[in-house]
């Protein structure tokens, strides 16, 4: 016998529907001061409340012709444009604005350790150290008052420091040998500046602009990648302004791409440095973290000016720019590696693509608990984009692109989508194993977060090497029992029928992704369980496409 959500027609599954309203703009709150503003004390533990169908389910009918209400709408919107996808043609562009995704409430979260391990050696090793030092160097109320990967973010960025400003000033002195200046220390530290002010006002602030203009979310969703996009540009900036001592006559060229590259690197370093100072600071006091910050900084480029001097004076007897070309790389190189050690000990708790995709991942694959911060961050890829990891998805295409390029030509497909998802604010469409996700107005981070963990369980239920395709799958994932591990049906008499009123809809392990997120082992355990880890899951860093999908009634 099949469970009821198989044997209901597809407009008319038998789980009630949940009463949440579309949100409205909420102010801005703390991110470790969010409440939850659905009526959780009222659900079962685990359940997530959805929001009320904006079309009315259909009532069961024994024909499937009478699939397409009357009065059915699906309007597109995407910047000042509308698009009716039941019509053969677009309406004239509208005016108004699309909706804006509300942040998500939660309730409050305890925040302990991420890492659930006792104090580092380096904590411990600063418990020795006097109090003026401590006071010097660390925040007040060190270690409470920051998160546990402040320090060795901050061990490890000192040697960053210091490596970055003895680079810098072999640079400057290949600047000065370009143009028959003295690279002695002493005429570089007179001439260094004039150097600079010469080539980087005009073009360095082109690419400050650029940089403020293009980018502004992606830096709080992934930071670390980021950040190292940007020692990538500042490298090869730098990179440009040494091979001046070899190419002199190139000059103005090299030196000003040279100051272009770096003005794009530090354009992005700062707003990620930014983040990655908020982050410190749990006790919101990023005033402190800030200030401290500046000590760290200020105490590294005294080193640094430091072994500048001592490093231009071995090069000055040499007379030979290959010298200062591989003095330059080889500390360059170190530079690089440091950043890179400094940034992987970074610990995030906020929910960015990256770290969803492998958590929701890790759930169906039926891990308990959870990985925390200090797992997850080790399985994270710095350098890789949200396509590094699985599943694959694709959040605020429209539904063109959802469905390959073009839109169905038989519309009954889009209206069994829409039947199949009344009681979310967004489809989901599985093809070329990733998840093509048509967000609906009014959505917001919790919808986000919803249609990932639905694709992770379409990517863990998808057809394997030596299996079938489409239902196939789900038939080879059940269990003896003919169930899934969430107690759903993924095959049998009840799929089929779902899949041939769909007619070339959804397929049947669509359907059962859509029953999935709130059976056993859901959506609203998967969320309870996060925050359970430790994880914030109101801090949602995602950037979903502007496209949005209206479902209503025609007037």
């Amino acid at each position: 016998m099949a469970p009821a959500w198989a044997q209901s027609p597809l407009g008319a599954r038998s789980r009630p529907s949940h009463s949440r309203p579309v949100p409205t703009a909420a102010p801005c709150l703390p991110p470790r001061k969010l409440r939850r503003t659905v009526a959780a004390s009222a659900a079962p533990k685990g359940a997530a409340t959805r929001a009320a169908p904006a079309v009315p389910p259909t009532a069961p009918s024994s024909s499937a012709s009478s699939a397409r209400p009357a009065a059915f709408s699906l309007v597109e919107t995407q910047g000042g444009t509308e698009r009716d996808l039941l019509a053969s043609t677009s309406s004239s562009p509208a005016t108004r604005t699309p909706a804006t995704p509300s942040p998500l409430s939660t309730a409050d979260l305890v925040h302990g350790d991420p890492s659930g391990t006792a104090p580092s050696s380096a904590v411990l090793a600063l418990a020795a150290l006097p109090d003026t030092l401590k006071d010097l160097f660390l925040p007040p109320g060190f270690p409470s008052t920051v998160t546990p990967d402040y320090l060795p973010y901050q061990l490890w960025s000192m040697p960053t420091h210091i490596t970055g400003h003895l680079s810098h000033s072999l640079v400057t002195s290949s600047l000065l040998s370009a143009v028959g200046v003295s690279a002695g220390p002493a005429a570089t530290v007179a001439l260094s500046a004039s150097i600079k002010w010469i080539v980087k006002d005009g073009v360095g602030a082109l690419g400050r602009l650029i940089v403020g203009s293009r980018f502004s979310a992606e830096f709080d969703e992934d930071p670390r990648r980021w950040r190292m996009v940007a020692e990538a540009l500042s490298t090869a900036g730098l990179g440009l302004e040494v091979a001046t001592v070899a190419a002199p006559q190139h000059f103005l060229l090299l030196a000003c791409a040279g100051k272009f590259c770096q003005a794009l690197g530090k354009g992005m370093g700062k707003p990620v440095f930014r983040v990655i100072q908020t982050h410190f600071a749990r006790a919101q006091n990023v005033g402190a973290v800030a200030a401290k910050e500046e000590v760290w900084e200020v105490t590294a480029q005294m080193l640094g000016l430091v072994a500048s001097v001592a490093a231009l004076r071995a090069l000055e007897g040499t007379g030979s720019y290959e010298a200062v070309i591989g003095s330059w790389a080889a500390v360059q190189a170190v530079h690089v590696t440091l950043r890179y050690k400094a940034l992987t000990t970074l610990l995030f708790t906020s929910l960015s693509p990256k770290r969803t995709a492998l958590l929701a991942s890790a759930w169906v694959r039926g891990q308990r608990p959870l990985p925390n911060a200090r797992a997850v961050a080790t399985e994270e890829p710095v350098l890789g984009d949200s396509t590094s990891v699985r599943p694959h998805v694709v959040l605020g295409c429209t539904a063109a692109e959802a469905f390959g390029g073009v839109l169905p030509q038989d519309e009954s497909a889009l209206l069994s989508y829409a039947r199949l998802y009344d009681n979310e604010r967004y489809w989901l469409v599985w093809r070329d194993d990733t998840a093509h996700v048509v967000l609906k107005e009014g959505c917001d981070q919790s919808d986000w977060l919803r249609a990932m963990w639905q694709a992770a369980w379409l990517d863990h239920h998808s057809a394997k090497p030596g299996q079938g395709q489409g239902q196939e799958a789900g038939v080879a994932e059940a269990g003896p029992s003919g169930r899934n591990g969430n107690g759903t049906r993924a095959s049998g008499e009840g799929a089929e029928a779902l899949v041939k009123e769909a007619g070339g809809g959804p397929s049947a392990l669509e359907v059962a992704s859509v029953a999935a997120l709130e059976g056993a082992g859901g959506f609203g355990e998967f969320l309870a369980a996060l925050e359970g880890a430790g994880w914030e899951a109101g801090v949602v860093h995602m950037q979903p496409g502007k496209a949005r999908l209206r479902v209503g009634l025609a007037a």
